[in-house]
């Protein structure tokens, strides 16, 4: 964890490092000690050098990812005109970005307007001693009447943090863009096995669909998901079993389908079938934790269950008649220097996404297409700090979320039972080619 912190600050933080350490050299300078005419000041004076130099190329890089963002986007649907500004950050965003204060002063100049409105809770859990869960709601004071919902899973390896601790950057970014933000608590391993954790996020969705409309003047029937790490993994597990009525126990008649998911840097296999944590490990530490703490049952006793809490299972071709009729449009994000999750469990979930849409002859979901964003130079957690790379991911956020609203307002909820044909076809364009080839990773 602290090899993690000490590779992630520096990336996201190392334009204030760098103002710092020419800080310390100019006033070095400045104060005419004679600590530099030393050998071992000079060579410490090297040093710093060499770091600084290091610290100007991670903020260029920091800089330069609206680049490969905006190359992204690009593929998708979204309008080229948004997509092209992308990066770029007004006065009071490069004020919170370079003055040295607290986090919630650096949003309030950067995103003015955005707070937290409420905290409800919207469920109680337990059978001898029940324990509420809480939601924060997030808001612009603009937001218009009848406003879409971002509903937001926390990280935190489903064992620890709580709503309170999101990426708050990409939460005031899509509040200040008149989205409703609504983040949870769910219950934590090891006091409970994995499925409640996402049993969590489902009661938190039917307290929305009957609650969100005269509680927050927000629309019940749109609602997107979000999360990253082991919220990433809920997320997109949301995505892909609302046809799971199991995974709803005294709920079962809600409708728990979402129009959209956004998965950063996430977990999607459980079961590491293609040694993505293994070959980062060398060791298969990361199957033991889960064994021990989220499941808490062997893969060995318990395939089916390990497969089933696998984003990558659900999207195995002999699994089809158990997804939505219709898989909604998915943002997924990683950065390729991610120390906790490899880069490539996203990599080869979205690689499975696609195949699985090839097979199902599932095309752009009411026009809007599926987009993978890699994010270079980044580590776990970049968009918990307020940098230019998490603004501009967070911009590359809004608009898929801009688009997926535009595009899909008006169509029918994609969990609803009685959906005809004609409106399935609506929701997924049956019209994707065929033609091209799977990268050998995604295959099963």
């Amino acid at each position: 964890m602290l090899s993690f912190f000490a590779a992630m600050l520096p990336t996201e933080l190392s334009h204030n490092l760098l103002a710092v350490n020419a800080a310390i050299i100019y006033n070095l300078h400045k104060s005419k000690r004679p600590v530099l005419s030393e050998w071992v000041g000079s060579i410490a004076a090297l040093v710093q050098c060499v770091v600084m130099v290091r610290l100007a190329k991670m903020y260029r890089d920091n800089i330069s990812t609206k680049h490969v963002i905006r190359d992204a986007m690009h593929t998708s649907d979204a309008p080229s005109d948004i997509v092209q500004r992308i990066g770029e950050i007004s006065w009071r965003q490069w004020l919170a970005v370079f003055l040295p204060v607290p986090q919630p002063v650096g949003l309030s100049l950067a995103f003015p307007g955005v707070s937290k409105v409420q905290t409800v809770t919207f469920a109680h859990v337990g059978k001898n001693k029940t324990t509420p869960l809480l939601m924060d709601v997030y808001k612009h004071p603009d937001t218009p009447s009848n406003a879409p919902i971002v509903l937001y899973i926390h990280g935190g390896a489903w064992v620890m943090s709580t709503r309170e601790t999101p990426p708050l950057p990409c939460i005031y970014q899509m509040a200040a863009r008149g989205w409703v933000v609504c983040v949870f608590d769910y219950q934590k391993s090891p006091k409970i096995a994995f499925p409640e954790h996402l049993i969590d996020a489902k009661r938190a969705i039917a307290y929305l669909r009957r609650n969100a409309r005269e509680k927050f003047d927000a629309n019940p029937d749109f609602i997107v998901v979000g999360g990253e790490s082991a919220g990433g993994h809920l997320a997109s597990l949301m995505a892909l079993t609302a046809a799971d009525k199991s995974l709803q126990p005294g709920f079962e008649k809600v409708d728990t389908s979402v129009r959209g998911c956004i998965d950063t840097y996430g977990v999607h296999d459980f079961k590491d079938r293609h040694g993505v944590y293994f070959y980062k490990d060398k060791d298969h530490i990361f199957v033991r934790f889960i064994e021990l703490l989220v499941m808490q049952k062997k893969m060995s006793d318990a395939d089916e269950d390990w497969e089933r809490a696998s984003p990558v299972g659900w999207l195995r071709e002999d699994r089809a008649g158990e997804l939505p009729a219709v898989i909604p449009p998915f943002l997924v994000s990683h950065g390729t220097l991610d120390t906790l999750v490899p880069f490539g469990s996203s990599q080869v979930f979205f690689e499975q996404l696609q195949l699985y849409r090839q097979r199902a002859q599932q095309g752009p979901v009411g026009g809007v297409s599926d987009v993978f964003l890699e994010i270079p130079g980044a580590h776990h957690a970049f968009n918990y700090v307020l940098s230019p790379r998490a603004i501009a991911h967070g911009q590359a956020v809004v608009a898929f979320l801009e688009n997926l609203y535009a595009k899909t307002k008006d169509l029918p909820l994609p969990g609803e039972a009685d959906l005809v044909p004609a409106q399935i076809e609506a929701l997924a364009d049956t019209k994707m080619p065929t033609t091209g080839t799977i990268p050998s990773t995604a295959r099963l």
